[in-house]
This record gives structure tokens, C-alpha cells and sequence, in this order.
């Protein structure tokens, strides 16, 4: 019995082993997910191009006129939720479509608007809607495709924000000059309907010959167990005095397991739980020790699915995030104001987001990179948190900087870490909660994002409109950026402080035995 249940340990390793296929369609997820970037962050960054132009058209004030940007960014980040249920319950390919239809004809709707309300209905929800729909299935797509490459992955895809945001800033630009900015938001419906295209390169993940073999030679082998254990309870009847009500032996295994795993994750601290898989049981063994042989989750199917959100772990980075939400929106929505106020000109302020985009690009990339080297792979919430700990800085500078150069320095560095930390957002939640968990847990990631992005913009208004300058907005923002990587800092502390007591007195009453 023994000998059958290393088997079935085994075999359940090898097909785990085998989910992702690293590379083949994966990559073709990847240029999906990376089209999908561009036609939602990218289009919602330049959502900001807009914003002096709807301000004059419509004679308002900033608070006012802020609110559609963020209405966009909160119903994407309100709607993640629902797009994850979708993608379970439908598919991810009809659920990114199905988004990308919404979207543009939200955008359309908007180059007909005859006042904020109406933008506020048709930009901020409607279209708004439709992202939420398309992002976060497409990004828990590239988590299903990968494992080992997996912040590359990653990486690549997400740069789709900043290539987006250096093409379309200048592009818009030119489009709002020559058309006004209702043609330029009519042609930026037809661009954003690209979506579908995403959406019908979302094939969903099927095992290969050989997994499907490996899958069917695990069950076999759970069953094989099964009738072995029931033969032995069945002898030790026979030819033995009644057993104690006491757990089957089926159970006391089960027990041996639950009680391995809380072991492993009682003595693991926070760094090597969050970033190193290899080190112990994958999370999803720690969320649910039976492993569906079926192989299709559900969102909301059971509680079991969103058993991850009592993970210690997940808790710290939700607090955590949503500090960095609300500081990570105001400088994307004030930065073209504000250079607009200090005397630069249109053009060159667009070329300030494209200055962004492409140090956006450079981020992603050699942060998924770097990160994907086995040595760092534990570090990679220290990388995080320097790349959101140097984005706040760069806020708290911004409102010095009164020229065109200085101006171009910040979009350089405030753009890579941007990129940075936007690559390993998926990523550090991936190792937090498992692979199999990705998409739900995505989703309730960009779901705490609604709040502070559908604040933030108005709040920073409301303080330009008070105090004349940007100065409060831009510390406002450089502060929230700081308390968001010191939650995290203060929970790998506390944590590594309460392992290194566990291992004390484990330590003490061992030698105490002895």
C-alpha cells in the first residue's frame, strides 16, 4: 500500500508538472494578451489626451472633468470580478469578445457625447465595462500557458501598455488636431474593436497525449489505492477484535498529508512562500489537498474557490494594493496638465507619455527577466516593492520639475519602474495563490483597484482647483506609493519574526527530548 501510494504521488506530481506547455500557443496567448494591453491600458492612458479638450469644450472645472478617466479605470478594475466569472463559466475566448464588442461601442457612443453625463455613461461605463470583460481573462491566460518562463511571459505581454502608450499618445494627438476629439474618439472605437482578434487567439489550455495518459494513469492509481486500503480494513475485520471508532485508513492518510502541509506553510516565512514554488507544496495543495480530475474550474462554484483570500499572504498584498492604486492614477491623468501649466507645448507633452510608454516597455521586459533567473526568483516581492518604493519618489520630485529635459528624466524613470511593477503583479500573485487559483484571485487583485482609481483623479482635481498648483496632488500620490511598500516590508518582518521563534522553540523542545 505504501508502494501505491508513492505512485499516486508521483503520477499526481508528473501531470502538475505537465500542466503548462512553456512556449508552443503559449506564445500566441502571449501576442493576444499583448494587443489586448494595448487596446486597454494604452487606450485609457490616453484617455488623458482628452482631458484639456473635454475641460474647454465643456467649460468645467478638474474635479469634473477627472471623473471620466476615472470611471474607466475603476469600472475596469470593479468589473474583474465579473469577467473572471465569465471566463469560467463561458469561455475565455467568448468572454474577451464579448468585451471587446462592449468597448467599442462605448468609445463610439462617446464621439456623440453632448455633455460630461453622457461620457460618464458611455466612456466611463460602457466602455469601461467592456475592458474589465477582456483584461483580466486574457492576462490569467498567460499564467495557465506558463510556469518556469512565466514573469517573462509575462513581462512581454504586459509591455503591450507601454509600446501602446508610445504609438497611440502621438497618434491621438495628431487625430484630435485634425478631427477634433469626436473623430478621434470614433476612430479609437474602430481600433479598440481589435479585442475580438484577442479574443479568438484565447484557445483554452487541453492536455496533450501523453498528459491526458499520465492523468488516466493517476486516477488508476488513486483507485488501485482505494481498493488496496478497503481489502486491508476488510482483513484486519476478519481476523481481528473490533476496531476503535478511529478515522479509515484512508482518512488517517489524508490527516498525514492536511498535517504535512500545515507544517511546510507554518515554517515557511513570507519571502520564500510568496516567491519560491519549489521550496515546499504549491499553494493550491495548501487550498484544496483533492485535485479536480477533471481539469475545469469554475469561479464561485464552491467557497473552496476563493479559499486563497484567507491566506495571510494574499491579505497583506491586497492592503497593499490598494495604496498603490490610488498613487499609480493621479500621475498618469495630471502629468500632460501639469506640463501643459509650466509652458510646454502639446506636442512635446504628448511625446512626454511616449517617453512613458517606451520605458514602460523596457521595464516590463528585463524586470520579467531578471526575476525569472532561479537565484531571484525568491526576491522578487524585494524587486517589487523597490519599483513602487522609487515610483513614489519620483512623485514627491515631479512638482520641481518646471522644464521640458526635467521632465523627460521623470518619464524615463517613473516610466521603467511603472513597467517594472506592473510585470510582477500577476506574477507575485500567481506565487501566492497557485495557478490554478490565478483567475479569480486576478480578479479580485484588479478589483481593489476600483475604489482608489475611481477617487484618486477627482481628489487630485479637487486640490489643483483649491491650491492653484499640483504640488499636493503629486505628494498625495508619492505618499500613497510609499505606505504600500511598507505594508509589504512590515509584513515579511513580522513574519520573519515569527518564524524565527517557531524555530527557536522547536529547537528548544527538541533538545529538551534529548
Amino acid at each position: 500500500m505504501a508502494v501505491n501510494k508513492e505512485k499516486l504521488e508521483n503520477g499526481r506530481k508528473s501531470l502538475e508538472a505537465s500542466a503548462s506547455q512553456e512556449g508552443g500557443w503559449g506564445w500566441m496567448i502571449v501576442a493576444g494578451c499583448f494587443l489586448a494591453t494595448i487596446c486597454i491600458r494604452a487606450v485609457t492612458r490616453c484617455v488623458s489626451m482628452f482631458f484639456v479638450e473635454f475641460q474647454w469644450h465643456f467649460e468645467k472645472d478638474y474635479s469634473t472633468t477627472a471623473w471620466i478617466h476615472s470611471l474607466v479605470d475603476s469600472t475596469t478594475m470593479l468589473g474583474a470580478p465579473l469577467g473572471s466569472f465569465l471566463s469560467s463559466r463561458l469561455s475565455c475566448r467568448s468572454t474577451v469578445i464579448l468585451g471587446g464588442l462592449l468597448s467599442s461601442t462605448g468609445l463610439v457612443l462617446s464621439s456623440f457625447a453632448s455633455c460630461l453625463e453622457h461620457l460618464y455613461m458611455s466612456m466611463g461605463i460602457l466602455t469601461g465595462l467592456g475592458f474589465a470583460l477582456s483584461y483580466t481573462p486574457a492576462i490569467a491566460m498567460v499564467g495557465k500557458y506558463f510556469s518556469e518562463r512565466k514573469a517573462l511571459a509575462y513581462g512581454i505581454a504586459l509591455s503591450g501598455n507601454g509600446i501602446g502608450t508610445f504609438v497611440l499618445a502621438p497618434a491621438v494627438q495628431l487625430l484630435i488636431e485634425h478631427y477634433s476629439w469626436r473623430g478621434a474618439l470614433l476612430i479609437l472605437g474602430g481600433f479598440v474593436s481589435n479585442l475580438c482578434v484577442c479574443g479568438a487567439l484565447m484557445r483554452p489550455l487541453v492536455p496533450r497525449g501523453g498528459e491526458r495518459f499520465r492523468g488516466e494513469n493517476a486516477a488508476n492509481l488513486e483507485k488501485d489505492t482505494k481498493g488496496t486500503e478497503q481489502q486491508l480494513t476488510q482483513e484486519q475485520n476478519k481476523l481481528s477484535d473490533p476496531i476503535p471508532a478511529k478515522c479509515s485508513k484512508t482518512d488517517d492518510f489524508k490527516k498525514e498529508q492536511f498535517m504535512y502541509l500545515n507544517k511546510a506553510a507554518e515554517e515557511k516565512s513570507m519571502v520564500p512562500h510568496v516567491l519560491d514554488d519549489s521550496a515546499s507544496p504549491s499553494t493550491d495543495a495548501l487550498l484544496n489537498i483533492k485535485t479536480p480530475s477533471s481539469g475545469r474550474f469554475f469561479c464561485l462554484e464552491s467557497t473552496e474557490e476563493f479559499g486563497f483570500l484567507l491566506l495571510p499572504d494574499f491579505l497583506f498584498l491586497s492592503v497593499s494594493l490598494l495604496f498603490l492604486a490610488y498613487g499609480c492614477s493621479t500621475p498618469v491623468v495630471y502629468l500632460i496638465p501639469y506640463a501643459l501649466s509650466v509652458g510646454v507645448g502639446h506636442q512635446q507633452a504628448a511625446f512626454l507619455m511616449s517617453i512613458f510608454g517606451v520605458t514602460c516597455i523596457v521595464g516590463n521586459i528585463t524586470f520579467g527577466w531578471i526575476t525569472d533567473r532561479k537565484c531571484l526568483k525568491r526576491y522578487r516581492i524585494l524587486a517589487y516593492m523597490v519599483a513602487i518604493s522609487i515610483e513614489g519618489l519620483c512623485c514627491m520630485c515631479l512638482p520641481f520639475l518646471n522644464s521640458f529635459s526635467l521632465l523627460v528624466a521623470f518619464s524615463i524613470l517613473y516610466g521603467y519602474f511603472d513597467g517594472a511593477y506592473v510585470a510582477l503583479i500577476p506574477v507575485v500573485t500567481s506565487d501566492v495563490v497557485g495557478s490554478n487559483y490565478l483567475t479569480c484571485a486576478l480578479g479580485v487583485v484588479y478589483f481593489l483597484h476600483a475604489a482608489p482609481y475611481l477617487v484618486s483623479p477627482p481628489i487630485g482635481g479637487w486640490f489643483v482647483d483649491k491650491t492653484g498648483n499640483y504640488a499636493a496632488t503629486f505628494f498625495i500620490s508619492g505618499v500613497s506609493f510609499m505606505i504600500s511598500s511598507v505594508v509589504l516590508a512590515a509584513a515579511m518582518f513580522v513574519k520573519h519574526c515569527l518564524r524565527k521563534r517557531s524555530n527557536s522553540a522547536s529547537a528548544s523542545a527538541q533538545h529538551s527530548i534529548i
